[in-house]
């Protein structure tokens, strides 16, 4: 699948199941995961205001987003972050180990 199938495919299957929770759109960049593997790594954007679901919520939209993509022919894996927008986005410190 090219890019923009993904990202269309991508953003009607989380707005069916994210947009309660004010799913808005997605980011998609692709890149190599840990093993040096092509992946998808992608962020789903909430409107400001917006609570985000519980992780049960969130693992089953990932798992309903890989089953969709792979049903498609995309065999990228699919990282997926989450940001509400006016919120800060979270960053790992280097811990210097």
């Amino acid at each position: 699948m090219n890019l923009d199938d993904v990202k269309s495919l991508t953003e009607k299957t989380l707005a069916d199941l994210l947009g309660q929770y004010g799913f808005d759109h997605v980011d998609l960049v692709p890149g190599k995961d840990h093993d040096d593997e092509d992946a998808l790594f992608l962020t789903a954007n909430y409107r400001g205001g917006s609570t985000l679901p519980g992780g049960d919520v969130l693992v089953g939209a990932l798992t309903a987003l890989r089953t969709t993509l792979q049903k498609s022919g995309e065999s990228r894996f699919p990282y997926l972050t989450h940001h509400v927008e006016g919120e800060e986005e979270y960053e790992e410190e280097e811990t210097g180990e």
